[in-house]
Parts: C-alpha cells; structure tokens; sequence
C-alpha cells in the first residue's frame, strides 16, 4: 500500500547483515558444540582468540592503522550478540577485551601505545583486560582504594583489583586506579600494565556459579 508518506528503514545494512551471518556461522560452528563444556570445565577455550582476530572481530573499533577492522560499534554489538546466542560466558570475555580494552585503547592512549599493544591485542595473540572493580568496591567505582603515586618519570600503584574479566589470562590491563583522593571522580587515571611489570601478581581463577567459561 502506498501512502505517499516516506517509510524508515530499519534494516541494518547488507554489510551488517553479511557479518552477522558470517559471525553466527563461525559462532555455531566453533562455540555452540562445546558450550556445555566450557561451563563444566571453568575455562575459556584459548584457541578462540585467534580465531576471533583472524575474522577481525577483536578490533572492531580499532582504526586500521593499529590493526583493526574499524567497522564501527554496531558492528561490534551485532558480534557480540551473535557469539554471545552460542555461549553467553564467552560473549562476556570476547566484549571484555574487545570493547572495554581495545576500544578504550584506540580512543584513549597515545601513538606510542597504540602502535605497542594494538596489532598484537587485534590478532588475539595477546589478551586485554579492564580492571576497575575492588573487594569492597564493585560498581562503586568512586569507593576503588587502590592508589597511583608519582615517582620521577614513573607511577607506583598499589593496591588490588577483583573479579576481573580475563584477569587470569591478559597480556595488558588498563587498571583505573586514584591519583587524587580529595577529587573524587574526577581523581582516578586509568594505566597501561603489563602482566610480567614488577610487584604485579595474579590470583588463582575463581571458580564462579555463573559464566564459568569466561575467566576472572
């Protein structure tokens, strides 16, 4: 029927319809078997990371330059949605490390940084993390008790972080941490660490009741 009124279209485009497809595919394929299992056994299947760079899928927010396939944050949801329908617990690490790492990476640090940890985090050689939440401070991110103190040309942080999403597995972590208590929000800096830099250690992963596969 033709009103003569102009119609919207709700239709997410040919090349996000092609990725999802391509996603689900990979998704049912890859993931889908061995869900069940994943939740058993408490472990993210590893050999997924390379997996998911090789598609292009971790640095879906990442300009090229560095590594990534730049195809924007619709992409990235319809991705996440897609692994997500075969196994919500590895949905949980894949955003995790694509969206809160990456993404927070490619719009944050500096060229130095970006040209250092990007193209290895994009193939899925190397796993990222975000470390926010504390024992006694989870989404109350202004209560986080781990401090950062200035010391010549380098900051010392001290303190620990809880309940980490790959914690147990990344390479680098972005661990938001208070440079200036009396500032409340507005007092908290995030910093590029690496899992091998002195004084950083890792608890052993928790066994969770839920979203097992994805490790903390």
């Amino acid at each position: 029927m033709n009103t003569g009124y102009p119609t919207l279209n709700f239709g997410l485009g040919e090349e996000i319809n092609m990725l999802r497809d391509a996603v689900y595919q990979m998704a049912q394929k890859e993931i889908a078997p061995r869900a069940a299992d994943i939740d058993r056994e408490n472990e993210f299947p590893a050999d997924l990371w390379r997996k998911f760079g090789d598609m292009g899928l971790l640095g879906m927010t990442v300009d090229e330059a560095y590594g990534g396939s730049n195809m924007g944050y619709l992409a990235h949801a319809v991705a996440m949605e897609e692994i997500s329908r075969a196994s919500a617990s590895v949905g949980l690490s894949y955003g995790a490390m694509s969206n809160l790492c990456l993404n927070q990476l490619n719009k944050n640090a500096n060229e130095e940084q970006k040209q250092k940890y990007l193209p290895k985090l994009c193939t899925g050689e190397h796993i990222g993390a975000l470390a926010m939440s504390e024992p006694n401070a989870g989404s109350d991110v202004v209560s986080m008790k781990l401090s950062a103190r200035k010391e010549g040309d380098k900051y010392i942080l001290n303190g620990t972080k809880m309940w980490i999403t790959n914690g147990p597995d990344a390479h680098v972590y972005i661990i938001y941490a208070k440079t200036d208590p009396e500032a409340g929000s507005r007092g908290i800096t995030a910093f590029i660490v690496e899992r091998d830099y002195p004084g950083f250690s890792r608890s052993p992963k928790l066994d969770k009741l839920g979203m097992r596969g994805s490790n903390t």
